[in-house]
């Protein structure tokens, strides 16, 4: 019987079959250059395809047919010797199944108390009453008034805020709307986190090491009574994914051109942490309604990356009025290194992308330039490749990306 023919009747593939041959498992005869199946090699396949069926490994398999072709059975002391290997895999099935057992009682532990975790309704929170002194019209500077507000001693959920110069915004859904709204096609609102899927493991561990230097460095600088920022939360979210690591007697800022994205996360967080007061800012601009200087501390996971597929300009040029003399950056930069398929690809999938995103000379000089200084930073391994996630769907696999953790500060005498 030809190897077509033998796979056709037993429903199994060619390549199994050559594989079983490579493996010494099967040894057909082969005149002509041909591999013919006579009986005694379809009795080995039947033998084999019986074996695996009581979960033999294709060792133990070879190790039973070597017993056979040396001693075809003929001796009693071979049929013992046979017995003892079906014996010692019974053995093996019944701790297996013990095994099994104790892991099917742990994981009923498990799913019992995820159903036992209380469905506690979220607490509705809104624009923080102690971020209205840092508010003020992005146009003149000047005080925001405001009319038909719903609120409570901590938060304002509804409600018009305008000024004089005939600037306007609202409050919807205890969210800060700016007239600033997006008009990008590029990009949609992430409100299924599908950013967040699809990630390889070894990109996943990059994002911990890059995690873990940024907690460092934000215990270093003391969180307690400052007024921390986000951005182009988006893309990726940081404070969301650490929202332990963040004290409950400070200011955030949440900043997203997208609504729908900052209210699934402001959902999110009242369920999980509602006693943080956070301002979320929707706003696709960097004309925030933020007084000069009222910034302690940026943090970044991918906002300065993700701010020049859009523009040309640097992130922290833009929003270096709103932070502090001495304000900190804490954030991730990603970059390649000669990666000239994936910059091709992002340029054509971001007509508006800046060329220099994704370059360290880049940030690095962009940072001197417009007075901030670096502090501290690090260099992790590159990953070759993004998987099929969403958010890098330009990074192409066998070109190097990094990821950079870093430290800088506001620092006027840097030139």
């Amino acid at each position: 019987m030809r190897i077509g023919k033998v796979s056709e009747k037993y429903g199994i593939s060619i390549d199994n079959l050559h594989y079983y041959i490579n493996y010494g498992l099967l040894v057909p005869p082969k005149p002509k250059g041909q591999y013919v199946f006579d009986d005694a090699t379809l009795k080995d396949l039947e033998w084999i395809l019986n074996l695996k069926k009581l979960d033999f490994s294709l060792r133990e398999i070879h190790i039973i047919l070597s017993l056979k072709r040396v001693s075809n059975f003929a001796h009693a002391q071979d049929l013992e010797e046979l017995k003892e290997i079906f014996k010692g895999k019974r053995d093996f099935c019944k701790k297996e199944i013990q095994r099994k057992e104790e892991i099917t009682k742990q994981l009923e532990a498990y799913i019992h108390r995820i159903d036992q975790v209380p469905n506690l309704p979220k607490s509705s929170t809104g624009v923080p009453v102690r971020s209205l002194s840092l508010l003020c019209c992005p146009c003149c500077g000047g005080s925001l008034s405001m009319a038909d507000v719903e609120m409570d001693q901590r938060f304002l959920y509804k409600g018009k805020l305008f000024c004089c110069c005939g600037y306007t915004a609202e409050i919807s859904s205890g969210i800060l709307m700016t007239p600033n709204k997006n008009e990008n096609i590029q990009d949609t609102p992430d409100i299924t986190r599908e950013l967040y899927k699809d990630l390889p493991p070894d990109l996943i561990s990059m994002f911990q090491r890059s995690y873990n230097w940024m907690l460092e460095k934000m215990e270093a600088v003391n969180l307690h009574e400052k007024v921390i920022a986000e951005t182009y939360i988006n893309a990726w979210f940081f404070m969301h994914n650490h929202l332990d690591a963040l004290p409950t007697d400070s200011l955030y800022i949440i900043i997203d051109k997208y609504p729908e994205t900052l209210l699934m996360y402001k959902h999110l967080i009242e369920k999980q942490k509602p006693e943080l007061d956070i301002l979320y800012l929707a706003d696709a601009s960097t004309r925030f309604p933020l007084k000069n200087h009222c910034i302690d501390l940026h943090l970044d996971f991918f906002a300065t990356n993700e701010h020049n597929f859009y523009h040309s300009t640097f992130l922290y040029d833009r929003l270096s009025p709103y932070l502090k003399e001495q304000g900190d950056l804490i954030g991730t930069y990603f970059y390649f290194d000669r990666a000239p398929k994936s910059m091709h690809a992002l340029l054509a999938e971001y007509p508006e992308c800046s060329p220099r995103n994704f370059h360290r000379d880049y940030f690095q000089d962009s940072l001197k330039e417009f007075h901030f200084l670096l502090k501290d930073s690090e260099l992790f391994d590159a990953v070759t490749d993004s998987g099929n996630n969403l958010g890098f769907g330009f990074h192409q696999t066998g070109e190097k990306m990094y990821l950079m953790p870093y430290h800088a500060k506001k620092h006027p005498s840097v030139s």
